[in-house]
């Protein structure tokens, strides 16, 4: 996978909880709760599961480049040593 595909993942993803939280808020809005008490309850439940299991899993993510580059880049950065200066007795 490149990073291309990591990104499409990672929004992939954060749909997922959005459509999810979303679902949940009309879920609390459209039912009666008289009636369907129960059902609410193990509908949310359900939900918020899954939410918190999709929230692990965005936690996972990360940026990946390609460690020759980065090595190259960090130690472009490093100024050159100044040779040690011999001192004479």
């Amino acid at each position: 996978m490149n990073n291309r595909h990591n990104v499409i993942a990672y929004l992939a993803t954060l749909a997922a909880i959005v459509i999810m939280s979303i679902a949940a808020a009309v879920i609390c809005v459209s039912i009666s709760p008289d009636t369907h008490l129960a059902q609410i309850v193990a509908a949310l439940g359900f939900i918020s599961a899954a939410v918190t299991g999709l929230i692990g899993v965005i936690g996972t993510f990360k940026a990946r480049d390609n460690s020759e580059a980065v090595s190259e880049q960090l130690i472009a950065k490093i100024p050159p040593a100044a040779a040690p200066e011999e001192t004479q007795p």
